[in-house]
Order: structure tokens, then sequence, then C-alpha cells
């Protein structure tokens, strides 16, 4: 018999099995209730499994005093949940002090929620359907705790429903942060999930940097596509496992204003770990000293796993105290690397800068426990040194080498033999984004075998890192003769191949570059790099020149910057100054920099690249910025300079990272790299491997025409699609109108994600011949979408701060869109101006005798109400929730045909007088939005002996007073003190005003009922 599809409740069901093979206990959200675990559904920590934890562990701390142990560790502190989420993690995996007495004696006991040394002795638990009340009543699909403590939660949807998708999974989570952000605060991480696409990540992240986990045992990686969930639960979720994990893998970067808080993706949590064990080995007594090689192909997050590594090596047990020194052979490199272990101080702890050799000497004749970095070169010997004195000759000193090149492999008296001298008894690991095979024959030799690979073709399929497409703009070369094309292409590849350090090399250098700066051919080349740029980029995206010289980049930039239509571009390059040009050194026209810069000045420049709405567009470089270098938004690389091997990767590298709404990086090579190209990302995909990174821009090709597929199925079969700008202004306006109402009265929400990766893919390759007959169609479809977005948009007044990147570079996309074809969404609808005094009398007659367009115009005028109503009043507000609800209850009547559309529109003009005679009201007393639901909680009390100025003048105290007094949490029943000294402070603003007696009582009572009410959340509806 016939059962119908499989229902999401199933792949739940089958998720908790998976768990419960792995030995977690399992309880349904009810039983909680039924077997008193749980009192109130405001509560996510399950108090009594930590507290029977606790007394487990700590047998020694009186039963008494568990209850406020507890309460160390569910009760956190910060402003919002985010804040909260960091303060809990540092308690939860540092531990805290906790003192108590016995027998009138103090005492201390360092305290752990979670045994991380024996994970067999904790509470693992999977609970599903728990219903939880915030601001809204949430029901998450499944949350795992530890020891009471809901560490990880799990969104499903159902496979077998092909609407339902991972994405959505992630939003729903998002909302979740928001309805019911008090499980936040605990949470590790969280897991989404379709059943196709299985997915985790930090809540607070963009859906860009949610990953999958593709392995169980960190060696053979699953790259199909079904049963995603069966790898992650079985590679993530063993206990010791998942304690491993959020002990040592979950990151709080350090940003200022904030924290980004990261997680491992499954490369960089298997590759340390096998680099932990593997230096476990070469440290031991008879350990050989060669860690080994850890191969993460560039962007992929190298230096959070050198992070990661440093971190779990600074306290491990079998290391005892070891120093980690952290070496780099370029100071870029050493500063960026700086950067990330400094931003990452809450789990890396202090360390240590080496600005100059002797300093870098004092550290490392320390007895151990410190993290240094420097560059190589400052293990040089000091005047009459034969050899660099050793500074210490312990065997727990691990040397890590970042991008290990040739000056790590120079033992001919060379910087790498003085480090061995210095440290005769250190280990050495390599961390590299570059192949083995690309470094040199002896890399195995020196560092060890190669530990963890993750190539760049797997990192491509992972999407940790964005496909690289390669397009040929070779500029002919202005000289007479037949064959200079040919020799010219015959020097580029003899320059790709000779030893960089040969005279022969040095002297056909000088001679391409001749050729390559002649002023016709930079011409030429700035021509071609600004109709290229200005044709193909987006509002947000950026770009990068490399050239051959300092002269050429110079003048490049003076070619580039006689044309009207160059964006702001500046030159980023080292000086020299026995050489330089004075006029390198001048402030340039139109900027208010010099070429030769100052390290403030970089600082500045990169900060400015980074930025999406900052004017800057393009940098020219030679040879900076090429490694140690990254802006995510970076989209175009612009080749004129040959390059090879790791040089070559590492520069195209720049424009792999992910960003949000960025499909991938685009090389323009002028110069002819494409065999070198080909070499060296044959070395970085493997001998075995599937080479993914095409360079080939057709692939590119192919996704538009996917995503243009995708956008066609949901919009059918229409005519006018590819000559829309042919028909009348009027039949254009009616053409998109139906366009949009009807796909909001399909799944409008499908239609704009469509678009949106319609949109991404198109913006890559825009700029091709083949691709530009398609235009017109993309841009009705942008269009289209712009209009329904405007009613998708959240209606919180905070709706902007709290836009993702990806929803911000849409809009600035929009905003392109609609200046290249202006249609006006209210002119559609017959509307004038989108402005909310078109509800009068005059508009009712003419809405009643139109009637195109009719659901469209009734939209519309819903977000025209709730757009004046969250101007004037203050979300969540009583004033707000009335006028919502009646709002809400109009429209539903009218969907369900009780009400004609009419009668929406007279009740909408109704509503919106009452919203005006609320505003004229609080003007003339002087009242805030606060302030007038207290006014009205007074007067509701029919005190006649009060004038109503009296009684502004008197809530604008109370209202200061109590915001004074109020603290988060001031309604919990452990701060009674807290209500109490509020309740004296507003008695006290009474009294002074001399008001005494019942009025004091009925008074005293209305205003804390309504602080109760309203500043409930305090301080995040204050």
């Amino acid at each position: 018999m016939y059962m119908g599809k499989l229902a999401e409740s199933d792949f739940e069901e089958t998720t908790i099995e998976r768990l419960e093979q792995l030995d977690y206990e399992y309880r349904h959200g009810q039983e909680l209730y039924q077997n008193g675990e749980r009192e109130r559904n405001q509560e996510v920590a399950l108090h009594g499994r930590l507290e029977a934890f606790l007394q487990r562990t700590y047998p020694m701390i009186p039963y008494e005093e568990l209850s406020r142990l507890v309460s160390r560790f569910v009760l956190n502190e910060g402003i919002g949940w985010e804040d909260r989420n960091f303060f809990f993690h540092q308690q939860m995996t540092k531990g805290i002090e906790f003192d108590y007495e016995v027998d009138g004696e103090e005492r201390f006991q360092h305290v752990y929620p979670i045994n991380w040394n024996e994970p067999e002795e904790n509470d693992f638990l999977v609970v599903n359907q728990l219903s939880i009340k915030g601001r809204d009543s949430r029901r998450p699909d499944m949350i795992v705790y530890i020891n009471g403590l809901p560490m990880v939660v799990f969104e499903l949807k159902n496979p077998n429903d092909e609407n339902a998708t991972v994405h959505d999974a992630y939003t729903q989570i998002r909302n979740y942060t928001h309805d019911i952000s008090q499980l936040f605060e605990y949470n590790a991480f969280t897991v989404v999930s379709d059943g196709i696409e299985t997915k985790h990540g930090m809540p607070s992240a963009d859906y860009d940097f949610f990953a999958s986990w593709k392995t169980i045992n960190g060696v053979d990686v699953d790259n199909n596509l079904a049963n995603t969930m069966r790898t992650l639960v079985e590679g993530l979720f063993p206990k010791d496992r998942l304690l491993n994990y959020i002990r040592n893998f979950i990151l709080f970067l350090d940003k200022g204003d904030r924290y980004i808080k990261v997680g491992a993706k499954y490369h960089q949590f298997f590759g340390v770990n096998f680099a932990v064990e593997e230096t476990v080995r070469a440290t031991s007594p008879d350990g050989d000293r060669k860690i080994g090689v850890m191969y993460h192909t560039t962007g992929s997050g190298k230096s959070i796993s050198m992070l990661f590594y440093s971190a779990i090596l600074s306290k491990h047990h079998e290391l005892d105290n070891p120093t980690i020194v952290v070496q780099v052979d370029r100071t870029d490199l050493d500063e960026q690397l700086h950067d990330t272990f400094s931003e990452g101080y809450s789990l890396i702890g202090h360390i240590h800068h080496a600005k100059k050799s002797d300093e870098l000497r004092d550290i490392l004749k320390a007895e151990g426990g410190q993290i240094a970095f420097s560059t190589i070169e400052k293990f040089r010997l000091k005047e009459g040194e034969a050899k660099h004195p050793v500074l210490s000759e312990r065997s727990n000193i691990i040397v890590i080498s970042d991008e290990a090149h040739r000056t790590q492999s120079g033992f001919d008296g060379g910087y790498a033999a003085q480090l061995r001298h210095a440290l005769p008894n250190a280990s050495f690991v390599g961390f590299t984004g570059t192949p083995v095979k690309l470094l040199g024959n002896n890399t195995e030799e020196i560092f060890g075998h190669v530990i963890h690979r993750y190539d760049m073709a797997q990192a491509v399929q992972d999407k940790a890192v964005l496909p690289l497409y390669y397009e040929s703009r070779m500029i002919p070369l202005d000289y007479d003769g037949a064959d200079i094309d040919r020799e010219f292409s015959n020097l580029v590849s003899d320059v790709g191949l000779e030893d960089e350090e040969s005279n022969n090399y040095k002297v056909k250098w000088a001679a391409l570059e001749k050729v390559v700066g002649t002023q016709k051919r930079l011409s030429k080349l700035s021509d071609s790099v600004l109709d290229h740029f200005n044709k193909a980029a987006d509002p947000y995206q950026k770009g990068m020149i490399v050239c051959m010289s300092r002269d050429i980049a110079v003048k490049l930039y003076n070619e580039m910057n006689k044309r009207d239509d160059c964006p702001e571009v500046e030159v980023i390059m080292t000086g020299n100054i026995s050489k330089d040009p004075e006029s390198w050194r001048q402030v340039n026209p139109g900027s208010k920099y010099a070429h030769i810069k100052t390290k403030e000045e970089q600082e500045e420049v990169k900060a400015r690249l980074k930025d999406t709405e900052d004017p800057l567009k393009l940098v020219i470089v030679v040879s900076m910025w090429l490694t140690g270098f990254d802006a995510p938004n970076l989209s175009f690389l612009y080749v004129d300079k040959p390059m090879k091997g790791h040089n070559l990767i590492q520069a195209i590298a720049r424009v792999n990272r992910v960003f949000p709404g960025k499909e991938g990086g685009l090389i323009v090579d002028f110069i002819g790299i494409a065999t070198s190209l080909k070499e060296a990302t044959n070395q970085y995909t493997g001998d075995n491997a599937t080479n993914d990174m095409d360079i080939d821009v057709s692939k590119a090709i192919e996704v538009f025409h996917d995503k243009l597929n995708a956008v066609r199925q949901l919009v059918g079969d229409v005519s006018h699609k590819d000559d829309w700008r042919k028909l009348s202004k009027i039949e254009r306006e009616n053409y998109i109108g139906d366009l949009v109402n009807d796909q909001l009265n399909k799944d409008p929400e499908s239609f704009v994600e469509a678009c949106v990766n319609l949109e991404k893919a198109h913006k890559l390759i825009r700029h091709l011949n083949e691709i530009l007959p398609y235009s017109d169609e993309v841009t009705l479809y942008q269009m289209v979408r712009i209009q329904i977005r405007k009613y998708l948009v959240s209606t919180s007044n905070k709706r902007e701060k709290n836009e993702t990147v990806e929803e911000r570079l849409n809009n600035m996309i929009d905003e392109h869109l609609e200046s290249k074809e202006p249609v006006d969404i209210y002119q559609v609808a017959g509307i004038e101006k989108p402005d909310i005094s078109i509800l009068d009398e005059s508009f009712l007659n003419d809405l009643e005798e139109k009637q195109e367009h009719e659901d469209l115009r009734i939209k519309l005028l819903k977000k025209l109400l709730e757009d004046h109503i969250k101007v004037n009043f203050k979300p969540n507000s009583p004033k707000e929730k009335e006028m919502k609800e009646l709002l809400e209850k109009t429209l539903h009547d009218y969907h369900n045909r009780i009400i004609q559309a009419a009668d929406v529109v007279r009740m909408m003009v109704d509503m919106k007088k009452e919203v005006d005679q609320e505003i004229d009201f609080r003007k003339e007393l002087g009242l805030s939005d606060d302030e007038a639901e207290f006014y009205k909680a007074i007067t509701a009390q029919e005190m006649d002996a009060f004038d109503n100025e009296f009684l502004a003048d008197l809530v604008h105290k109370v209202v200061k007073e109590l915001k004074k007094n109020l603290s988060q949490d001031w309604l919990s029943d452990h701060r009674k003190n807290i209500y109490a000294k509020v309740s004296i402070a507003v008695k006290k603003v009474l009294m002074d005003e001399g008001i005494k007696g019942q009025q004091m009582m009925f008074l005293s009572k209305a205003i804390m009922k309504q602080a109760e009410e309203q500043y409930k959340d305090w301080p995040r509806e204050a």
C-alpha cells in the first residue's frame, strides 16, 4: 500500500538514532516537563543534570553550594546573546575558580562544567521538539545537551520535499537567534540539513561560511552527495571528538568592536590533530625532530589552523610547557599571521613579537611557555660570530615554518642553519599553501613527510575557496618584424623557466621589461584593463593589477588616470631611496597619497580596498600584496608579469577567497601565463584529483546558463523577455506589474533566491560577447526581484544594521540595476508616489475606479502603513503591537473575502488618522515613545487632581529615574533586590512631587506594572 513520501520527522528520527548509536541518551522535549527536569518553557539549560554532574565530579564541594555553582555557569554576563556566548565559552573551556567554606575554612576549587579529559564521564543527551519561549515561541528540531547545557542545535528540512532547502534551515536558525536568543548563549555551533546537503557553522555567520563535514576518519574524503548527515554525525559527534572540537577548534577573533566566532572545517580539525600526534612523536626522546609538512591550499584557513595547532601544543601535558616559534621568511607574512594570533588571544593567550634579533634571543633563552613570532632573518649572526650561539637545548621547542621556501632550506651557513645552531634540539613543522613539489626537492628532508593534504581541487569542491577562471587578453606588440610575437612568447616562457638568481634570468627579464613597458603597449593595457573592469565589475568588486616593475606600475597609473572613466586606483610598491625619482614621493593629483607610501598609508589603502563601499577600486602592485594579503572582495586579477610555480599560485589565490555574493575569481592574462598556470595548477590538484579549477571561462558560462534556466522555470513561458524595452511605457509597466504580482502570489522567496544566484553567475562574465544577448533578460528578472524584495525585508527598525553582507551588497546591485532601467513599482501599481499621504479620500476614490493589480496595491499600502507605524512607534510597544495586529486582521479578512479592497483602504485611512493623532498628542506634551505609555498608564487611574502638563513632567522624571536603576534580568527571581531598588526610586520621585497616601499606592503600582511590561527585556528593548 502506498504510504506517501517520508516526512521531515523521519529524517529527524533517523538522525536521533545515529546519535543513540554513539551512546547519546534521547528524550522528547515533552518528557523533560513530565519528569520534572524543566519547569518553565523560557528555560533552556537543564539545571538538574548540570548539578548532578558537578556533584559527581567535585564531591569535595558541599551540596548546599551546588546551586550557586550551577548559577555561575548558567547566568552569563554580556549585553546581547553573542557577548554572553563568548563569556560562557571562556568559562566552559577554561573553567572557573569557585570559593566555598567547609567548617568555617575558605577553600577554592577550579571547576569545569565538562570533563574534558574523560568524555564518557559526561552526560550526552539529544532532545527533539523542545518548546522554548522567548520573544516568540519556537521549537528547534533537535538540541544536543552536554551535562544539561544546550551545545548544538540541529535544524532539518525534509529530504523528499524539493522546496525545502538547507538554506531554509539556515534562515530558520538565524531567526531563532532573535526569537529565542537565550538558547544561543550556550551554543557551540549549529547543524543545518535538507538530507542532501548537511552543513555546520556558527549561528552568527553568513551562509557562505557554513561548511560540509566530509570525512569520518580524517583520511578518506566523502564527496558523495547522499547521506551527508551520516558523515557529519559519525565524523564529528563521537563523544571524544565533539569535546575536542568544542574545546580546541572554536575561536573568537577580537575585531575591536566585536568578536567573530569561527569554527574549524573538517580539514583543519583532522589536519591539526594529526600534526599534534606527529609533534608528540617527533619531540619524544627517540624522536627525529621532523614533525612533517601540513599542505593546506592557499585560502583554506591555514593561519587559523596554525593558531589551533599552537593553542593545543601550549597546553599539551606531554610537551611540558613548550616554547613555540612561529617563523616566516618575510615581514608582510609575519605581520599578517601575527595579527591573526593577536585577534585569537582568547584561545592562544599572550604572544611575543620579536622585532629585533636581540629580543628574539632573550625570548628563546627563557624557560618555556612562550609563543614567539619572528622572521627567519633575525637568526643572523652578529659581528664576530662564526655561528649562532646556542639559545636553548630544550627538546620541547617547536618551530612552525610558514610558507617554507628557499630561506628555510639554506643550510650552507644561511639563516636556516643558524636557526638550528641556536635551537639544536628543536622540532620543525612546515605549514604551506603551496604543493611540496613546488617548494623544492629537499622540503620533506627538512621537515619530514606530508602530515595532511588539502589541495585546491578539494577546497573548491568544498567551497572553502572559490573557483578561478582564466581569460586571455594578450596585447599584440607594436614592432616591425613577423616573428616579434613569437619571440616575445619565447622570452616570457624562458623567463618563467630560468632560475631567478642567475645572470641569464636577469638579462632576459630586463629585455622583456623593455618590451612590455613601452608607452604604446601600456596605453593599450590601460584601455583594456579599464574597459574590462568598468564593464565586468559590480559596485562592490575590486581588482588588482600585477606589473613587472615599479617603473611600469607608475607609467600604467599615469595612463589610466588620463581617462575620465578611470575609478580610483593606487600603486603599492617598495621604495628605494637611492633610485626613486623624487616625483614618486610626492602626492599625486587627485589622490591623498604618493606612490611610495608609509606603512600607515599602506594599511589605510589595504582597509579601503577591503571596504566594499569605498571608492578605491583598483591597486597596481609589483610584488607586494601577492602573498600574505587577504581581501575577500577582490574579484579580478590582471596579470602583466611572468610568474611561475608557487609565486604564480600565491598571486592568483588573492582572488579565490569566499565572500558573500561572489561566484569566483577572474584572472585576466595580458602577458601569456597560461602554460605556467596549467603546470602550477596540475601540481595543486594532485596526481589523482579531479581538477575543478578550470583555467577556462567556459565553466562560468555553464553555471550562468544553469542559473538562468532555474529562473526561467519559475517565470514560465512569457513573451517579451528579450524585447521588453520595445514596449511602450504603459505596456512595460503593466508587463512588469503582472510578473511581480504573479511571483508574489506563488513563492516569492524562491524567486528572489534564484535571481540572486543568477546575478552572481552573470556578474563574472557579463562582459563576454556571447553573454551580452542575455543582458536584457537578466536585467528584467533583477528588476522584478528588486520590487519583490520590498515586501520581503524585515520591518525591524534595526534592519539595516542586521543585514548580512550579502544583503547589503545585493542592495548595492539593486541600486546599480535601477539606475540602468528605472521602473517604479508604485507607478506599476497605479500609485503616484510612495508616501503615506496617499491614504486619503481622493486616493480611495481612485482605487474604486481602478481594478488592475488590486493585490499588489493592497500589499503596497500595507508596507507604507507598516513603515509609518515603524517610524513613529517603538518596536514591541503596546501601540505598535495594537496597530500591527489591527492591520494583520484587516488583511486577513480581506484575503478570506470577508471584506472588499475598498473596505481595506478605508480601514487603513482610519488607522493612519489614529497614528497621526497619537503623534500630535505626544508632540503637544513633549513625550517620547516610552513616556507616552507611562502617561497612559497613569491617566488610566482617572485622577482628575493633576493637569496634563504636571503629569507629563512627572512622567519625564519617573522614566529618567527608572532607566538609571534598571539592570539586566531585573525581573528574575534571583535579582529581587534590583526590583526593590527600582520600586523605591519610583516612589521617591512621586514623594518629591508631593504625591502620597492612596494616590502614591495607585500610581506607583501602575508605573511598576508598565515598567515590567515595557522593560522586561532590558536593555534589549531600551
